[in-house]
């Protein structure tokens, strides 16, 4: 499925992405918002490198570890993981979204932690960090 560039999974009860999502190698947007049930992502993910947009807001995503696999995704350009309550603390490889745009980090209660490698993200647009 080279030609899809468009998968939207919302609101459901999914538990794992199976490995072979990362051979959509033409996809664009991956929309995991209010995925509840769905803790993880397969290492396989790092494979999007046509991967602009990721939503994973509301979801139950723990991205410990994950980091360097979204690290991989040099060409995201929108980065939304608002209302993930595992996130604590992103990570210095944040830094190395050079083409990153928005970064939306709203209602994450317990993140403690910004790196400073955030002040190298020059082509930043919006950066949103609030809790409602």
């Amino acid at each position: 499925m080279r030609s899809l560039h468009f998968l939207y999974i919302s609101g459901n009860a999914i538990k794992e992405l199976p490995y072979s999502v990362g051979h959509l190698i033409g996809l664009q947007f991956l929309g995991l918002e209010n995925c509840k049930y769905l803790k993880s992502l397969p290492g396989s993910i790092c494979g999007l490198k046509s991967l602009l947009q990721f939503f994973g807001d509301g979801s139950n995503l723990d991205l410990e570890g994950y980091w360097e696999i979204i690290e991989e995704l040099e060409h995201l350009i929108q980065l939304c993981l608002g209302g993930m309550a595992a996130i604590t603390e992103v990570s210095s490889s944040i830094g190395l979204l050079k083409d990153l745009q928005i970064l939306r980090l709203s209602n994450c209660e317990i993140l403690v932690t910004l790196p400073n490698s955030i002040g190298k993200l020059t082509t930043l647009e919006a950066f949103v960090i609030q809790t409602f």
